[in-house]
């Protein structure tokens, strides 16, 4: 199997469920609470991880109980935490996460020790080969920029996720860029139409003009567009029944980082991060929902081709 190196956050999620999400300055009855690992970096180490890459998480957290658990649970699934530096009298990221009956949900993320990763770490993690380093932009902008510039073969892939519009004056340093339709929408400048087929793969080709070799667009229930200079293709997503799509996103990121890092094209890698996704989305929790390797090489010879 590849390695990958993921750069980015690990956190706590406290979910709450309720029949619909708040609106602005509404208090709603809930009707659940649980406690789950999180972060979109340690997410996508896990799914990662499951889907069957050797895994590096450069990462940071607290020395408070939050941190200790985290490190704990992600040395117990296989990855390597040997660089998710621990920072003293700093606490660790939280996210509150409200999820409605639909499965739809509302975060705020407190980053903590997260925004401490710095290039230093990175310098550091990089000394070992990998095929694939896997970044996103809930750490801070010199960890990602470090990772861009490092004298390595690996792929590097950026998840533009949450936006940041520093990342635009490095995309040229980007394999593949990989959005959700906001984040495509904020690279482009443009909204992105993503009930219109020919629209999403558009943007998807459009995307590239601003520097990285490939882009992906994931559009949730609709699949997700890939572009190279090849060509575009739409690779649809399978229709399952949504219980909390927390996570779906990183699910997609980390397993399509594992299927590059073991020698996928990169439509073989998006058509596995789809089937992936759509896995994740039937199980509550981010971490809980990442899918084994069995489960989305059964998925995808089921999946009809398209």
């Amino acid at each position: 199997m590849g390695s990958v190196v993921v750069i980015g956050s690990s956190n706590t999620d406290l979910v709450s469920s309720a029949q619909r999400l708040p609106r602005a300055g509404e208090t709603v009855r809930g009707e659940s609470f649980a406690i789950y690992a999180g972060g979109k970096g340690a997410n996508q180490a896990v799914a990662a991880r499951r889907a069957g890459a050797d895994v590096r998480l450069v990462s940071a957290a607290g020395d408070d109980d939050y941190g200790k658990a985290r490190r704990r649970e992600l040395r117990d699934e296989g990855i390597d935490v040997e660089f998710m530096a621990e920072h003293k009298g700093t606490t660790s990221g939280v996210a509150q996460i409200c999820v409605d009956a639909q499965g739809e949900n509302q975060i705020v993320v407190v980053p903590g020790a997260n925004d401490l990763v710095d290039a230093d770490l990175v310098h550091a993690a990089l000394a070992t080969d990998c095929s694939v380093i896997s970044m996103l932009l809930e750490t801070s902008m010199e960890a990602i920029v470090a990772a861009l510039r490092a004298d390595s073969s690996a792929t590097k892939v950026v998840n533009a996720a949450p936006y940041d519009d520093r990342i635009m004056e490095h995309l040229k340093l980007v394999d593949v860029l990989i959005c959700n339709e906001f984040e495509a929408g904020d690279v482009l400048g443009r909204q992105v139409d993503v009930t219109d087929a020919d629209a999403t793969k558009r943007a998807a080709q459009d995307l590239l003009r601003h520097g990285p070799k490939a882009a992906v667009i994931t559009i949730g229930a609709g699949g997700a567009a890939a572009a190279d200079e090849s060509g575009v293709r739409l690779i649809a997503a399978p229709k399952v029944k949504v219980v909390d799509t927390t996570g779906a996103g990183d699910c997609f990121c980390g397993v399509f980082a594992a299927w590059l890092a073991d020698g996928a094209s990169l439509h073989e890698a998006t058509a596995a991060g789809v089937i992936a996704g759509s896995l994740a989305v039937t199980v509550a929790g981010a971490q809980p929902s990442m899918p084994h390797r069995s489960a989305i090489e059964s998925a995808l010879a089921d999946q009809a081709p398209t």
